[in-house]
């Protein structure tokens, strides 16, 4: 690695430089070019295989199974991450092509690559982070709201009298799939009550354990 004395050396040079006239040094101006298009918007520069590219995002959503929009993002960010990752391992080995960059270049394009790699590998890094944070905090809601919406009948109040006959007081209820809660109508019950009566029992019901009710005696 260049040191600090090195790189401003170089750059010192470069101001005096009139620019590449050998076929090598345009070369190297066409690499620059390539350095700097690892912050272009598109993540498949000319001369890539968007197939390949496809295929790597293809892989890592099969690993990642992302559910939702936003973790597609996270994974589609890992993807471009890694794939501008193996671009510096292509453009290291032209770097290092024998005539590639004039001298005065050569440390500041490989100081350049090194700080983009190490940017890239923490957004790496970052955004699985990220990923899973965000997938915790999901499946933690999901699960409070199953939670809340698991029920899905209620028991309603059973009345016996001393004649062993029973009527509902408060019909039992069923939540529909709008989330509204409805009673059961007592034709559907087959709960027709008769007239109590004079000699029948007027306190209010015990409740039971199953929704009963019973008479006090």
């Amino acid at each position: 690695m260049a040191t600090i004395n090195q790189i401003r050396a170089n750059r010192r040079n470069a101001k005096s430089s009139t620019g590449p006239k050998t076929p090598e040094g345009k070369a190297g101006v066409r690499f620059n070019a390539l350095v700097h298009g690892l912050r272009a918007e598109s993540a498949v520069i000319p001369g890539e295989d968007q197939n390949r590219f496809d295929q790597l995002l293809e892989r890592l959503s099969a690993a990642w199974m992302p559910q939702d929009d936003m973790e597609k993002s996270l994974v589609e960010q890992i993807a471009v991450a890694q794939w501008k990752l193996a671009r510096i391992d292509r453009s290291e080995a032209t770097i290092y092509a024998p005539g590639a960059l004039p001298p005065s270049e050569f440390a500041l394009a490989i100081h350049r690559l090194y700080l983009t790699q190490v940017r890239l590998e923490r957004s790496v890094s970052t955004t699985i982070a990220d990923l899973d944070r965000y997938r915790k905090s999901r499946l933690e809601r999901q699960k409070e709201t199953t939670s809340a919406g698991s029920e899905k009948f209620k028991p309603g109040l059973l009345w016996a009298t001393s004649e062993n006959d029973s009527h509902y007081t408060a019909l039992p209820q069923i939540r529909g799939l709008d989330g509204v809660w409805r009673e059961i109508p007592r034709e559907v019950l087959g709960d027709f009550p008769k007239a109590p009566a004079s000699g029948d029992a007027t306190k209010p019901p015990i409740s039971q354990p199953n929704g009963h009710a019973r008479p006090n005696h």
